[in-house]
């Protein structure tokens, strides 16, 4: 790789103060992260890709039904309930002024430049979405799962895209989460392909051999989304894996993924090792500074990422990072332990 296309990060953040002023505002870095050599700058649209975890995002009547009825334990793929175990955190019973400042957090990602396309995780379909994401939205593309947990797509109007089939090899054993697959500018030459993904949680660090349950089931889920990489690279299609990881990439990225490819022993280096040719991911959060989304977080680290394909991110003249905290007013409110994190990509729209 020569100088001139190294990406240098220089992110600088305006975290939300405690003024209202700042209420409208989106966190983008203010500077890009790197461009792409010779590229010709075309008058075209920025592309924006962002990610939200929603936190068990269900409509209200549906929520009380399951409320009504719910398991003593997490329940299966195929099963529609929700858990009510002692001792552990139960979903979020919202109000509507709880849904109307969700609304006002994706009214702030409507603003942002261009195209704006957003990865969905733990909502319930496309009328838990609604909720939230009201004029101005496709909700598509979600994941087919009796369970409240989906994974799916928010898509301004007017930006083309197919729903491709989901990635249901992702859900390893019939109680964890597929994959939704979505193309965006089909048979263009700007044609993205994307996978939103929400992967097994507890295992944030550390080998993944290691004898920790998370552990092993995130073992088995990292071999499915290399082989759609894989897949991606050979068919010369740019492309994205969005989402929650339930991983700390950053401490990743520094383990090897070892010679067994069915069986790795990290995250990033198994599904970016650049086999074949091209297989190279580049994570949005890499070297950012962390941005919390609400003023008493207590994380320092993300989970949440976009990891761009090597074609992707050389196929942009400029990358920026964005995050989109909670203002004052919004965190006092059910909002979700996850707030939106992103890229933005310049030229990229068609």
């Amino acid at each position: 790789m020569t100088a001139t296309q190294r990406s240098i990060p220089m992110a600088v953040f305006m975290r939300h103060a405690t003024r209202a002023s700042r209420t409208l505002s989106a966190l983008l870095a203010a500077a890009a992260l790197g461009a792409s050599p010779g590229l010709v700058q075309a008058q075209s649209r920025p592309l924006t890709l962002m990610t939200w975890n929603m936190e068990w995002l269900i409509a209200p009547a549906d929520e009380r039904e399951l409320r009504a009825h719910c398991q003593r334990q997490q329940p299966a793929s195929d099963e529609r309930a929700v858990p009510c175990a002692p001792g552990r955190k139960p979903p979020p019973l919202r109000s509507n002024a709880d849904f109307e400042a969700l609304a006002g957090v994706a009214r702030r990602a409507a603003a942002l430049p261009g195209d704006v396309v957003v990865a969905l995780q733990e909502v319930d379909g496309p009328k838990a979405a609604g909720q939230v994401f009201r004029q101005g939205w496709a909700l598509d593309c979600f994941t087919p799962r009796a369970h409240p947990q989906k994974v799916g797509f928010a898509i301004r109007q007017g930006v083309p895209y197919r729903c491709n089939p989901p990635l249901q090899a992702l859900d390893i054993d019939g109680r964890t989460r597929g994959g939704a697959d979505i193309t965006l500018y089909p048979n263009t030459k700007n044609a993205v392909r994307l996978l939103a993904v929400h992967l097994k949680s507890g295992c944030f660090e550390g080998a993944l051999d290691r004898e920790f349950a998370p552990c092993g089931k995130l073992r088995q889920q990292v071999p499915v989304i290399e082989r759609w990489v894989d897949a991606r690279v050979r068919e010369k299609q740019h492309f994205a894996v969005l989402g929650d990881f339930n991983r700390h990439l950053d401490r990743d990225a520094r383990l090897a993924a070892g010679p067994d490819e069915a069986a790795p022993l990290a995250l990033l280096d198994a599904i970016s090792d650049d086999r074949p040719v091209g297989a190279v991911l580049y994570p949005a959060t890499n070297k950012q500074v962390y941005v919390p989304c609400t003023s008493k977080e207590k994380h320092s680290r993300y989970i949440d990422d976009v990891l761009m394909g090597q074609s992707l991110r050389f196929a942009t003249s400029r990358v920026r990072f964005a995050r989109l905290p909670y203002t004052l007013e919004e965190e006092r409110r059910l909002v979700s332990d996850h707030c939106p994190l992103g890229v933005q990509l310049d030229n990229m729209a068609p």
